[in-house]
């Protein structure tokens, strides 16, 4: 049995539903150049904190550029996702592994390519307080996804080892981080569907958070 003693939660997509909401603002204002967004290029941004190569998708969205600036503050706009009802972007699971984490001495961190402030604002939505141990956003990483740095940080703060961590995500990008990390990770699937090149990164699979603790019953050791 392996020894977890911390698990590093991504944000977006696995605690809170933004990932659907924020792939139809992207739709939203592509749709105002009479354009569409690929699957590709929403797989290649989910996750990423530094952007996608946008000459890559020039040729499909010609506008993309334009679009993309204005993205940069609508996705971010703090005061928006403020407007949503307590609980009402939680994740099938949250408050139910958190707790369960807690119950049993594991420690916990958020580690998201998104910034500190706009994981803060998304806590605030949950009607019960959730404690994590630390909170590292990809704005206190020079390199993001799929680069380790953010999920290393996270092992530091919470001063464990990187073979004691378990990486929760729902992106590519996450999933390949964790590995560059020498970390186990659990891909619970949201938005993004694994495919060939992503699959050989995968340890372990879940339907949402609270399959998580039917892991730690049967796959890690129970602290």
């Amino acid at each position: 049995m392996t020894d977890i003693k911390a698990v590093l939660f991504d944000c977006d997509g696995l605690m809170f539903n933004t990932e659907e909401v924020s792939q139809q603002m992207w739709k939203e204002e592509a749709s105002k150049y009479g354009e569409t967004l690929s699957d590709a290029f929403f797989k290649a941004i989910t996750g990423a904190k530094d952007g996608v190569d946008l000459l890559r998708f020039s040729s499909e969205t010609p506008h993309l550029s334009q679009i993309f600036e204005v993205m940069k503050k609508r996705r971010f706009d703090l005061d928006f996702w403020k407007s949503f009802y307590p609980d009402g972007l939680n994740e099938k699971g949250l408050v139910s592994l958190v707790t369960y984490l807690h119950e049993n001495n594991i420690r916990i961190a958020v580690c998201s390519s998104s910034g500190y402030n706009y994981v803060q604002t998304l806590l605030s939505t949950v009607s019960c307080d959730l404690k994590f141990d630390a909170i590292v956003g990809g704005d206190m990483v020079k390199h993001g996804k799929p680069a380790p740095d953010i999920f290393l940080l996270g092992a530091d703060t919470l001063q464990v080892k990187k073979e004691e961590c378990l990486v929760l995500e729902d992106s590519k990008q996450g999933i390949i981080a964790a590995k560059n990390a020498g970390m186990h990770s659990v891909f619970i699937q949201d938005t993004i569907v694994p495919d060939a090149e992503m699959e050989q990164y995968l340890d372990y699979q879940a339907d949402n958070l609270g399959e998580v603790i039917d892991l730690f019953d049967k796959e890690f050791k129970n602290l």
